[in-house]
C-alpha cells in the first residue's frame, strides 16, 4: 500500500496542471507535463504541445525533475546520431534514384529498372492539383519547393501523437478539399529532435504557416486556433 501511495503521488506531481516560467521570462500557463526526457520536459497546454529544455528552466525546476547534464548530453548525442544516420540513408537513396533515372534516360537501363526504383518521400515541386500532401516525415525539407504557386498554401506542422494536432487537422483538410484556391502541405515532425523540427525551430505544435499565391508568408499560427488560420487564409486570398 505504501508503494502504491508513492506511485500515485509521483504521477500526480507530473500530471497536475501548473505554470512554468523560463529563465528568459516566458511563461507557460496551466501546463501539464506529459513526458519527462533527459534533456527537457514536454508540456501540454490549451494551445498545443511544446518541449522545454532544462537549460531554459530555473535550477529548482531542474532539480525537481532530477536533471543530469551528463545524461542529457548523452541523450542528445544519441538522438543526433540517430537522425544523422537517417539523413544519410535518405541521401543514399536519393543518389541511387537519381543515378537510375539518369541511366534510364540515357538508354543504359531497361524499363524494368525504372519500375523497381524505390519510392522516396516527396521532394519535387508541388503539383497545385494535389489538395492535401504530406511532404516529409522528420527529414529536412525546403517548404518553398512544395508551395502550390497560384494558390494559397497552408503548411501544417504536426505529429501523430499530438492531440491538438488531431483536432485541428480535419478543419485544415476540409478547407483544402472544399476550396480549390487552397492547398494543404503537412509536415510530420515525428519528434522534437528530427531534422525538420530543428530546421524550422519548432517548439510547439500544431503550428500552421499560411502562404500567399506568390509564395510569401502571410502569417504563422501556433496552437489550436482554427479561426486565426482562416483569417490569414482570407488575407492571403486578397493579396496578403
Amino acid at each position: 500500500m505504501k508503494i502504491l501511495t508513492v506511485l500515485i503521488l509521483c504521477f500526480m506531481s507530473v500530471a497536475a496542471a501548473e505554470d512554468f516560467k523560463l529563465i528568459n521570462g516566458k511563461e507557460y500557463k496551466n501546463a501539464t507535463v506529459s513526458r519527462v526526457e533527459p534533456d527537457g520536459i514536454v508540456l501540454l497546454t490549451s494551445a498545443g504541445i511544446s518541449k522545454i529544455y532544462f537549460a531554459e528552466l530555473p535550477k529548482e525546476v531542474q532539480e525537481r525533475f532530477h536533471y543530469n547534464a551528463m545524461k542529457a548530453a548523452a541523450y542528445s548525442a544519441q538522438e543526433d546520431a540517430r537522425q544523422s544516420a537517417y539523413q544519410q540513408q535518405q541521401e543514399q537513396l536519393r543518389r541511387k534514384v537519381a543515378e537510375q533515372t539518369t541511366r534510364y534516360w540515357k538508354g543504359q537501363d531497361p524499363i524494368k529498372t525504372q519500375k523497381a526504383t524505390p519510392q522516396l518521400p516527396t521532394t519535387t515541386v508541388a503539383d497545385p492539383g494535389q489538395r492535401v500532401e504530406v511532404i516529409t516525415h522528420g527529414a529536412a525539407v525546403d517548404i518553398t519547393r512544395h508551395l502550390a504557386h497560384g494558390h494559397v498554401t497552408i503548411v501544417d506542422f504536426y505529429a501523430d501523437w499530438c492531440g491538438p494536432c488531431k483536432q485541428l487537422s480535419p478543419t485544415l483538410e476540409q478547407m483544402a478539399q472544399s476550396d480549390h484556391d487552397i492547398a494543404l502541405r503537412k509536415i510530420d515532425i515525428v519528434n522534437w529532435n528530427t531534422a525538420v523540427a530543428q530546421q524550422y525551430n519548432i517548439r510547439l505544435i500544431p503550428q500552421v504557416n499560411v502562404y500567399s499565391r506568390g509564395g510569401d508568408l502571410v502569417g504563422t499560427v501556433v496552437g489550436l486556433k482554427p479561426e486565426e488560420v482562416k483569417r490569414y487564409v482570407a488575407q492571403a486570398k486578397t493579396g496578403g
